[in-house]
C-alpha cells in the first residue's frame, strides 16, 4: 500500500513503456456528431477517436501519469480524464479523446460506483490511511465493534446527505487546489455540497476493518463518508482502499473482465 499523500496533480516519470504512436487527428468528426453519438449510446464511444477509452489505474501512479502515457499511445494532443483518482485509488479512469474531451461536464453527471476499505480506531488529516494522526482525537470508544452497528451507522449516509469536501482534494481555491494548501498546514473554509448516496452496503467486517461499497453521485468524497462513519461510531475511521469500479454505464467489470478489450488502453504503468 503506497504511503503517498493525495496528489491528483503528479505525473511522475513519463517513461517510454509507452512508445510514441503516430499522429492522429479527429478533425473530420465535428463535435456535434460526437456529442449526438454520446447521447444516443455512450458506449458506442468507446475505442473511438473521438472517444471514450477505459484504462484500470493501479494504486500509486497519478491520473495525469495515465493521460501523458495516453497521448503518446494514441499520438494525440487532446487527452483528459474525466474524473481524478488519487495516487492511493485504483480502478477505472475513463479517458476522453480528441474533441470527447468536451463531453467532460457531461460525464459528471453519470454517477461513480466505488468499492473502500476503512479501519476503525485511527482518525487522519487527509481522512485515509496515508495521512498524519489527528493529535487531537479522543475516540470515546475503541474496536472492535458488532457487524450490526456498522450496518446501522451507515443507514443515516443513504439518500441526500450533506458533505463539506476534505482540504486533501483536487477542489480549487483561489486558482490553488486545496491538497497544495493541506500539505502546507493550511486549512481553508469550504462550503457543504448535497450528494447523493444511491447505495451503501457493509461488503465485509472483522471488528476493526471492512469494506463498503457504494454508487453515488459527483461532488461525493468517499473518504469523508468514512470519516464522519468513524465519528457516528465514536471511534474514528479511515479509508484504507478505494477502487472505481463504474462511472455510469462505462463498468470494469463489463469490459476488462467480461473480455471485451474494446477501448481498454492496458500496460501504462
Amino acid at each position: 500500500m503506497t504511503t503517498e499523500s493525495p496528489d491528483p496533480d503528479r505525473t511522475g516519470d513519463a517513461g517510454s513503456l509507452c512508445a510514441p504512436a503516430a499522429t492522429t487527428t479527429d478533425s473530420a468528426v465535428p463535435f456535434p456528431e460526437t456529442l449526438a453519438a454520446f447521447r444516443e449510446n455512450p458506449l458506442g464511444l468507446l475505442g473511438r477517436i473521438p472517444g471514450v477509452w477505459l484504462v484500470d489505474k493501479p494504486s500509486g501512479p497519478s491520473s495525469n501519469l495515465a493521460v501523458v502515457r495516453a497521448r503518446k499511445r494514441l499520438g494525440l494532443k487532446r487527452v483528459g480524464h474525466a474524473g481524478t483518482l488519487d495516487p492511493l485509488a485504483s480502478g477505472l479512469l475513463l479517458l476522453l479523446a480528441g474533441n470527447a474531451t468536451r463531453l467532460f461536464d457531461h460525464m459528471q453527471e453519470f454517477t461513480k460506483t466505488y468499492t473502500a476499505g476503512f479501519r476503525l480506531g485511527v482518525r487522519t488529516d487527509s481522512q485515509d490511511i496515508t495521512g498524519v494522526p489527528v493529535p487531537d482525537h479522543v475516540p470515546s470508544r475503541r474496536p472492535p465493534l458488532d457487524r450490526d452497528e456498522i450496518v446501522a451507522a451507515l443507514a443515516p449516509f443513504r439518500g441526500t446527505i450533506s458533505q463539506v469536501p476534505p482540504m486533501h482534494s483536487a477542489l480549487k481555491q483561489d486558482g490553488q487546489p486545496l491538497y497544495r494548501l493541506a500539505r502546507k498546514g493550511i486549512v481553508v473554509p469550504r462550503e457543504a455540497r448535497e450528494v447523493t448516496v444511491h447505495c451503501l452496503e457493509l461488503v465485509e467486517f472483522d471488528g476493526t476493518d471492512g469494506v463498503v461499497r457504494m454508487e453515488a453521485s459527483k461532488g461525493f468524497y468517499v473518504r469523508t463518508l468514512i470519516d464522519a462513519l468513524g465519528v457516528r461510531l465514536g471511534t474514528g475511521a479511515v479509508m484504507t482502499t478505494l477502487r472505481r469500479e463504474a462511472i455510469g454505464p462505462f463498468r470494469l467489470d463489463g469490459n476488462m473482465a467480461g473480455g471485451d478489450e474494446t477501448g481498454i488502453l492496458r500496460d501504462l504503468f
